[in-house]
């Protein structure tokens, strides 16, 4: 009776022994090179945890990268199976493509903002799907609204239906006026600040063709217009213009009414004002061209060169389910670009409730984003555009070159950056 036993224990080893080994040979690894921008990969990490507990056969490794060392690994033919990225113009061509190998296709198709779906594609006549945007960065004006309610002024996006650029500036000048601080708003003349206003006052800068080159200036013209008349009568800093200083600390020290920046200000802008003074983030004010801020994103992509596409497109179509997209939203303290999830809310995991308030309302301003507004920052030639602008704004703020001259720089400058690109 013993042997039996112990050839019966034996044989039952022997087979657990055979379905582990032909177990391990069955799962799927993947890489998945990962950009790090704040916690985000802490909590990436623990969705996917929770994906490999319930899809055993796929085990994902996360790996913290830069893009030039993702850019040099897809270059040398060992790129990962997946990547989150925020440059997705410099990988563009190397994406697989989701389309038929995702359960649900509309999971992706129809929860992001066509452009963004754009950014990821080669051009007109590519309808790949190859990632999503994981978070957006979005720009709208901050509101010191304790000096509107000591002013006894009404924020105009509370009586107004649909508020102008001018009725924001009659009300900040009944504020200013009332409380003695010294100027209405605050804006850097770098980067992508600029933009989102000029387009919303007409501003067109891609052509048909998906050029930037800036083919109707109006708005641009407008905006920096009113920016300089500000400057000049002493309602805007000087410093802030001409690119010697920062226009955030003119706000969290209570001497600017309105700070129009990005998102990724929010922690900065609470951590700075705490209990000093009362803030929100208004909707941006309605222009001719509509009401759009300026978006910059980053997506998590699959690469075509990936030997196991089906288990790529398993775990983005988890990623892109509504709980997991908000859930990751909520713990990263960030605007979403899932369309399903911001119709829902996010139930932002701070106590900060002006921070909270804070996300909510640049999360409700996604959907007024025009195209060019999410395609601009994805551009080749965004990083050019924004050094060529900085160049040449920064002496018409000094009066050294008129609108036109500076105008024309821009246009130079960006015209020497597409013929060195191309």
């Amino acid at each position: 009776m013993f042997r039996k036993f112990v050839k019966y224990l034996f044989s039952i080893t022997m087979a657990l022994c055979i379905a582990a080994i032909v177990s391990a040979q069955e799962i799927v690894e993947l890489s998945f090179a990962w950009t790090e921008d704040g916690v985000d990969s802490a909590v990436m990490r623990d969705l996917l945890d929770r994906f490999e507990a319930a899809n055993p056969d796929i085990r994902v490794k996360l790996d913290l990268q830069s893009e030039a060392a993702i850019r040099e690994s897809l270059e040398s033919g060992q790129a990962p199976d997946l990547a989150r990225l925020s440059d997705v113009a410099a990988f563009r061509g190397a994406y697989l493509d989701l389309r038929a190998l995702m359960a649900e296709p509309a999971l992706l198709e129809d929860n992001f903002h066509p452009a963004i779906l754009d950014a990821l594609r080669g051009g007109s006549d590519d309808a790949g799907l190859y990632g999503f945007a994981d978070q957006l960065s979005v720009t709208a004006p901050y509101i010191n609204i304790s000096a509107f309610a000591g002013a006894g002024v009404e924020l105009p996006s509370a009586v107004m239906e649909a508020p102008s650029l001018d009725d924001w500036l009659a009300a900040l000048e009944d504020a200013a006026g009332a409380t003695g601080i010294p100027y209405l708003l605050s804006i850097d003349n770098r980067d992508h600040r600029l933009v989102g206003p000029a387009m919303r006052m007409g501003a067109v800068f891609l052509d048909g063709d998906g050029n930037l080159s800036l083919p109707d200036d109006s708005g641009l013209r407008s905006f920096l217009g009113l920016l300089k008349g500000l400057m000049d009568e002493g309602k805007a800093p000087e410093d802030v213009l001409l690119g010697t200083g920062r226009s955030e600390g003119y706000f969290v020290r209570g001497d600017a009414l309105m700070y129009i920046c990005a998102s990724g200000k929010v922690a900065s802008v609470a951590g700075q004002v705490g209990e000093g003074f009362e803030w929100v983030i208004a909707p941006n004010p309605h222009g001719a061209a509509g009401k759009t801020g300026f978006a910059s994103l980053s997506a998590v992509v699959a690469f075509a060169s990936s030997e196991h596409p089906q288990a790529v497109a398993r775990v983005i179509e988890y990623l892109l389910q509504p709980a997991v997209y908000a859930e990751y939203t909520a713990r990263t303290l960030t605007i979403p670009a899932h369309l399903a999830v911001i119709e829902a809310g996010v139930a932002y995991d701070t106590d900060d409730e002006t921070v909270k308030a804070a996300l909510k309302a640049f999360a409700r301003g996604v959907p007024d984003l025009q195209d060019q507004a999410i395609l601009f920052d994805a551009h080749p030639l965004a990083s050019a555009y924004y050094e060529a602008s900085n160049a040449s704004l920064q002496p018409y703020f000094a009066g050294e070159l008129t609108l036109d001259e500076g105008l024309a720089a821009l246009r130079a400058g960006l015209d020497e950056a597409a013929d060195m690109s191309g």
